[in-house]
């Protein structure tokens, strides 16, 4: 019995996965996907006493938990990295050929401007594994009956 527990529990993990990634997300306001590195990051690890959900990714935390907006740093780094992400998402296709770069470079310290203005987030973050935590009941006792009743037949 402890055995199907604890693969119940396992397998549990592995659905909290899934509904972060398939429903927390992309119902989010502020879909944080921009290559899905973050969404893709997302694991569940065994445990002695079960297993850990966690995120990989670098930026993680910075999604979780948010940046305060005092804490917002505007410098070339990341600068660039807007204009890359401006550049991606063809903000800029409208401008013409030659001033693609610098209409980029102008919209990425817009965004900077308005990052250290409010924050990152809302400087409180997205908080998408609390959300998901939510529906974690419910998939531990389904996934824990599940593995009871199979050793039972």
């Amino acid at each position: 019995m402890h055995q199907a527990a604890l693969r119940g529990l396992r397998a549990a993990g592995q659905r909290l996965v899934g509904h972060i990634q398939n429903v927390v997300i992309p119902g989010e306001s502020q879909v944080p996907v921009d290559r899905g590195t973050y969404r893709a990051a997302w694991r569940s690890t065994n445990a002695p006493d079960g297993c850990l959900v966690h995120n990989d990714a670098p930026h993680a935390v910075f999604i979780e938990d948010g940046v305060r907006d005092e804490n917002v740093k505007i410098g070339r780094r990341m600068i660039d990295a807007l204009a890359s992400w401006v550049r991606r998402k063809g903000i800029v296709a409208d401008a013409p050929r030659g001033s693609r770069g610098v209409a980029a470079r102008q919209i990425a310290f817009a965004i900077a401007q308005s990052m250290k203005k409010r924050g990152i987030f809302g400087g409180k973050g997205l908080k998408i594994l609390k959300k998901g935590r939510a529906r974690v009941p419910d998939f531990i006792a389904e996934e824990v009956e599940r593995e009871i009743n199979a050793i039972r037949r």
